[in-house]
């Protein structure tokens, strides 16, 4: 294995030597820059796999420093250290700088080394595709001039790169829900919320027999359904009592709100319809929004979304009241099935239930990404 090396930059000079006293037992080596133009002399001098950047900086913003080493160093693993309060930033530092995770402070410890470990082997994930894709193109000039033994091994180089990529996607989701964390974390009454509508949406997904990528796209909008809220004033988010009229139309715009966040990734571009319409009434009327769309026209996985986070808000405890009683989501699900709900995802949810009883509510579920695509 190489020799590993990470730069911390922040105009903190007490942030820098705390870190240095918590990875000072570490396998690697650890430089600290106080400002970006330090930083970059350092890149050039010592060739760092890894970077974390505070986002507040005088001489320059996080969000500017890791875009150029972007431009300049694109094999550099970028990360950043922010609070929950910086995430419209961070949601720009992921569009910019296309930085691998988000490190909140203040920080757990173990999960800071965890993260930088998880960070080398990320840096050394991708040199290994990067020598293996070579190594598989200077292959196919000679495929016809070598022995059929070769056939089993370009097997084995591509099951290998089957497995990497699982690796990166994985690194994708777990970025993805860090975003949504933060998200949840604004209030105390939906922390874990986004996490559970992505599982019980997939669930749901599952259920109807939905395509694979089909399931995944339903997880990664389920996650992501309330990214808008960045958007949404604090005080309408954690207010402990019903909204009145002027606050629910502020919160109706973060289904658009979050489209436009996630317009620009690239990777997440077939979800951005699915979280601007997870409020869209299956009937088409009013109560719809942002575009009133009906039946088919609204996304399949928005529909389903509704379901899943309908299910969720109603059996999780708010300010203004208790969990409710299973039996009461099921009525209003048949009450509004046709209406506000697609009859075929209500129909697949009671199938669920009527299958695992209230243990389908679980408040601790988490989405096995091995297991799913595997399965």
């Amino acid at each position: 294995m190489q020799d590993h090396t990470v730069l911390f930059v922040d105009d903190e000079v007490n942030i820098l030597k705390a870190i240095q006293r918590l990875l000072r037992n570490e396998d690697f080596d650890v430089l600290t820059a106080n400002h970006p133009g330090e930083a970059m002399e350092l890149i050039e001098r010592a060739g760092p796999q890894v970077i974390v950047s505070d986002q507040r900086m005088p001489e320059m913003s996080g969000v500017e420093f890791l875009s150029s080493v972007r431009d300049r160093h694109n094999d550099v693993v970028r990360m950043m250290l922010t609070g929950y309060t910086d995430m419209a930033i961070a949601v720009e530092a992921i569009n910019k700088g296309e930085i691998y995770r988000l490190i909140t402070k203040p920080w757990n410890d173990e999960e800071l080394k965890a993260t930088l470990r998880q960070a080398f082997d990320h840096y050394d994930l991708k040199a290994e595709i990067k020598r293996l894709n070579q190594v598989t193109r200077e292959q196919n000039f000679r495929l016809q001039d070598m022995n059929r033994n070769l056939e089993e091994k370009v097997r084995e180089r591509t099951k290998q790169l089957d497995q990497k990529h699982t690796e990166l996607r994985t690194a994708y989701i777990q970025t993805i829900r860090a975003l949504a964390e933060a998200i949840d974390a604004k209030d105390a009454y939906t922390r874990g919320h986004s996490e559970r509508v992505a599982v019980y949406a997939s669930r749901i997904a599952r259920e109807m027999s939905l395509r694979t990528d089909m399931i995944e796209r339903i997880y990664f909008a389920g996650l992501l359904h309330d990214v808008g809220k960045i958007g949404v004033p604090d005080a309408i988010i954690t207010k402990p009592d019903r909204l009145n009229e002027e606050e629910y139309r502020e919160i109706m715009k973060h289904p658009e709100i979050g489209a436009k966040i996630l317009e620009p990734v690239e990777f997440l571009r077939s979800v951005v319809p699915c979280v601007r319409h997870h409020h869209e009434w299956y009937d088409g009327c009013a109560k719809g929004y942002p575009d009133r769309l009906a039946g088919d026209q609204i996304p399949l996985p928005s529909r389903v979304i509704v379901v899943a986070d309908t299910v969720e808000a109603m059996t999780s405890d708010r300010p203004y009241r208790k969990a409710l009683p299973i039996e009461v989501v099921v009525t209003e699900l048949h009450k509004y099935s046709g209406t506000q709900f697609d009859p075929v995802v209500v129909d697949a949810f009671l199938k669920l239930l009527e299958e695992e009883g209230e243990a389908f509510i679980s408040k601790d579920q988490k989405f096995d990404i091995y297991a799913f695509i595997e399965g």
